[in-house]
């Protein structure tokens, strides 16, 4: 029913050393009716992207919900997936970045390596750039058999020579919390401490809030070492 060899498909429950597809796995997937946790743990353990984009389907009602909660942030905030992308964002972060909402792709990559109004915004933007690559390829590395994820590097490298000598370098680097400062045209300059979180039921997406730094608690020193 797979259209899976027997021998093949012994091999695989033995746990011998077989590499099979995402097209593979979603064809097991489906005669076997797992639910759609089972379905994306079963991509998850293997490595693969699901061609079926159950995945994604659990993601939309994650993001429902988290939309939810961003809206009702005063902060500025928003909803980013694995492609760092925007799904969803508040008044307050649209406020802060106009020019990015009116892009017609809201990618935080594309933005921050593509749009001229972005270097006079982005305070110390050479190193936050670096940086924001750096951990763009932890996100990268999760999901290297993805043909879009491929599309995104290979479009912005053919772009943005910043971007390609970045990526070039080869450095990765966590999520963690740090400052970031804009000389924002309109509001003047304004310092943020950046929080981010996973969806539990879909830990591709990223809930980001930008806390205004006088409200956030943090010692300044501890603000330095974190960034």
């Amino acid at each position: 029913m797979a259209r899976i060899s027997a021998t093949w498909y012994a091999r695989l429950e033995q746990g011998k050393k077989v590499a099979p597809s995402g097209a593979a796995l979603g064809r097991i997937a489906d005669v076997l009716r797992l639910a759609p946790a089972e379905r994306a743990y079963l991509f998850q353990v293997a490595q693969r992207v699901d061609p079926n984009g159950a995945a994604n389907r659990v993601g939309e009602v994650a993001t429902r919900a988290i939309e939810s909660c961003v809206l009702a942030i005063s902060f500025p905030a928003c909803v980013i997936d694995k492609y760092w992308t925007l799904l969803s964002w508040n008044s307050a972060l649209a406020d802060l970045f106009p020019a990015w909402m009116e892009s017609p792709e809201r990618n935080v990559l594309r933005y921050m390596f593509l749009d001229p109004s972005v270097k006079p915004l982005v305070n110390d933007w050479d190193f936050r750039a670096r940086r924001l690559v750096a951990q763009f390829r932890v996100e990268y590395g999760k999901y290297i058999d993805d043909p879009k994820m491929l599309d995104l590097v290979q479009g912005l490298s053919e772009a943005s020579d910043l971007f390609r000598q970045f990526w070039e370098e080869q450095r990765v680097l966590w999520w963690e919390g740090n400052e970031k400062s804009f000389n924002h045209p309109r509001l003047g300059w304004l310092t943020f401490f950046q929080t981010t979180f996973l969806a539990a039921p879909d830990p591709t997406l990223k809930l980001i809030i930008l806390q205004p730094h006088s409200q956030t608690g943090i010692p300044r020193a501890s603000v330095d070492e974190l960034s």
